[in-house]
């Protein structure tokens, strides 16, 4: 599979295939005159009956206009950082597979892989144009590990689901291709406000007025700050998150799923704080509101899926 950097859809490529070549497209006002006016002699002009490529206007390379000049040739996903959804969906354009359904139902699908991925899109720390970006918050580690194992577990739902075939076989491997680009991606995210706190842990104590407010949070914030995680305990956990989507059958099972995941991500994430210190809930509270949206969106694409089954 070959990237097009100028395919934005299903729809849109739709109706490109339908509309004839440029030089094709006649002009409605062809073969009219105008007149005009150079260096005060009057002319009489008729227009063209072909519309010309006007020259210049659109020279940008799309490469540059991407941002994607360094990509990696073996990494298809690396070509779309900010939009990989647009990856499944032009595999699924060009294996025929949205040619028996309607307008409405591709755009059902492709909204469905838009927010499936969309979460870690808005990891990549690479250059690139966000052409249909929804997340607006900036995840925090624990959240893009979650968010990785969710969107693959998805991934893979809609394939067992809704394709089969040769169809299958091929978006299953861009499944295994979308892991191996986001996996480094995720596993070395970190937050601004993750990289603040980290960085203040360090810092010795002024002696500064605080409030007993501001002294809990400080106190909390840098136990979090301090504590440190192995590749190994990422990965183990990202996996430990994905085999528990991978378990989500129905509604009923989600609900289930994400409350043993946000368990899950709260001893993570806290892992430093003994549950017997001061700070261990704050810390727990602390958490959970910084992973609320992430937990969120994964609900709702999953809705999104398991209602379309």
């Amino acid at each position: 599979m070959k990237i097009d950097l100028g395919y934005i859809g299903a729809i849109v490529a739709r109706n490109r295939a339908k509309m004839p070549p440029v030089h094709e497209i006649k002009n409605p006002l062809a073969g009219q005159q105008v007149e005009v006016n150079r260096n005060g002699q009057a002319y009489k002009l008729t227009i063209s009956d072909e519309i010309k490529q006007v020259q210049g206007l659109m020279a940008i390379p799309m490469e540059k206009f991407f941002h994607v000049e360094n990509v990696d040739p073996s990494d298809i996903f690396s070509y779309r950082p900010k939009d990989q959804w647009l990856v499944f969906s032009q595999y699924l354009y060009e294996s025929k597979y949205f040619d028996s359904l309607s307008n409405e139902e591709v755009k059902k699908v492709e909204s469905i892989l838009q927010h499936i991925t969309d979460g870690v899109d808005s990891l990549s720390p690479y250059l690139g144009i966000s052409l249909f970006g929804i997340s607006k918050e900036q995840q925090h580690s624990y959240e893009a590990h979650l968010e990785l194992a969710s969107s693959t577990a998805a991934l893979q739902y809609f394939s067992d689901t809704f394709l089969s075939g040769d169809v299958k076989k091929g978006f299953d491997q861009l499944i295994q291709d979308y892991v191996r680009h986001n996996t480094k991606i995720a596993i070395n995210h970190q937050s601004v406000e993750e990289r603040f706190i980290a960085a203040r842990a360090k810092i010795r104590s002024l002696n500064a007025p605080l409030t007993y407010q501001q002294s809990r949070e400080l106190s909390m914030t840098n136990k979090l700050g301090k504590t440190v995680y192995t590749q190994a305990e990422i990965e183990s956990v990202i996996k430990n998150y994905q085999e528990m989507f991978e378990s989500i059958q129905n509604e009923e099972d989600l609900s289930g799923v994400l409350a043993k995941a946000k368990e899950q991500l709260l001893s993570f994430a806290t892992k430093g704080i003994s549950p017997r210190d001061i700070d261990y809930q704050l810390a727990r509270d602390f958490v959970a509101q910084r992973a609320d949206d992430t937990f969120n969106r994964i609900e709702n694409y999953w809705r999104m899926l398991l209602q379309e089954k």
